[in-house]
């Protein structure tokens, strides 16, 4: 009976799946008939200038994913423009690489002043909430030319990319960088050294000099890939049983409200910029996070890293899967991947492998 039973569920879940696809397309049909049709027109890279991004309903580590891309279409000449949400406009504001920072209600399209641009890149025409975002905005876009990436409607697109099954995140940014013939920045991903933040943080750590210095992220954007309150105080215990080893424990502040630990080995950091964060993950030894935002900033400053990812698909698409689209870069960083029932999370291992890092064992106490 149970087996006849998640059959039918089963079932139930690939109707409504197909009946939201549905209407999805329909959608996004109906958009595009208020766009031109791209589809024959070439691209003349000799007469881009502008390049614009739209960079929204996404997260801060998805920007970082995509910094050196930005980093090499701003050194070859190109004036960078990017619409975003006001949640992440902190962020972009200081990136030195982008020139122009459009901040919109995505609840609220039509209301959008039009944006000039000779050359739209839609990134992530290949999720499906994106793509119909990306061509909604589409309309408040005065563009010569537009670029996607294994969207579905190609019709106001004068090229859509393929991706191919198991992809990084950052190979259909080679792919761009390839069409406008420019050369991929060698540095992987790129945040600023900001002097402000670097100032505070050097007084934030300075009670604490000669100290290892771990920076632990427990908390994901979803409840079910952050770490329970036993699994934290395990794991920032067993790191702090060692000498001169500090755990900062960084997240989202209301995350951190209700934290404490009578430890003077280990700090609740109540950051009021995430900048101050960025910094002191530059600062750092070690850093451990379950959140992909963190291990990309790590990853940034090729930190010795362990990232903790659980087992994900993204869009219901077994082709996509979050683990290898989102995996850490850099020879310093290691991904640990777990499950909630075949291979789950092992708070010893992962306190195990940061002391191997740090180059500490049990001889050390």
């Amino acid at each position: 009976m149970k087996k006849i039973i998640g059959y039918l569920k089963e079932i139930n879940r690939q109707r409504n799946h197909k009946t939201k696809e549905l209407k999805r397309r329909l959608k996004l049909l109906s958009v595009s008939r208020r766009l031109q049709d791209k589809r024959q027109q070439k691209i003349d890279v000799t007469s881009v200038k502008r390049i614009l991004i739209p960079f929204v309903d996404l997260g801060i580590g998805d920007a970082v994913c995509h910094t050196g891309t930005w980093r090499s279409l701003k050194k070859a000449g190109y004036i960078l423009q990017v619409i975003v949400e006001e949640r992440n406009r902190d962020l972009f504001e200081k990136m030195p690489d982008i020139d122009e920072v459009y901040v919109i209600n995505i609840n609220n399209i039509d209301a959008m002043k039009v944006i000039e641009t000779d050359l739209v890149i839609s990134h992530y025409s290949w999720m499906k909430r994106k793509e119909l975002l990306n061509t909604q905005l589409l309309r408040k876009i005065d563009y010569k030319y537009a670029v996607g990436f294994g969207g579905w409607l190609d019709k106001p697109y004068n090229l859509m990319l393929p991706v191919r099954s198991e992809f990084h995140i950052t190979h259909p940014q080679k792919q761009i960088l390839n069409v406008l013939n420019v050369e991929p920045d060698a540095s992987g991903y790129f945040l600023p050294v900001l002097p402000e933040y670097e100032a505070f943080i050097d007084d934030y750590l300075a009670p604490h000099t000669g100290k290892h210095i771990v920076v632990l992220n427990p908390f994901a954007s979803v409840a079910e890939r952050s770490l329970s309150l036993p699994q934290l105080e395990t794991l920032a215990r067993e790191i702090v049983q060692y000498p001169d080893t500090q755990v900062f424990i960084i997240g989202e502040g209301k995350k951190l409200a209700d934290l404490h630990f009578d430890d003077a080995n280990i700090t609740v950091c109540r950051f009021k910029s995430l900048w101050d964060a960025i910094t002191l993950i530059k600062k750092a030894d070690v850093v451990v996070s379950v959140d992909t935002a963190i291990v990309h900033i790590a990853c940034a400053f090729d930190k010795k890293l362990i990232a903790v990812y659980f087992s994900m698909l993204l869009d219901h698409n077994k082709n996509y899967e979050g683990n290898t689209i989102f995996a850490p870069i850099g020879k310093n960083a290691e991904q640990l991947i777990y499950d909630k029932r075949h291979n789950k999370i092992d708070i010893n291992d992962i306190a195990s492998k940061v002391l191997a890092k740090l180059g500490l064992d049990k001889t050390a106490t």
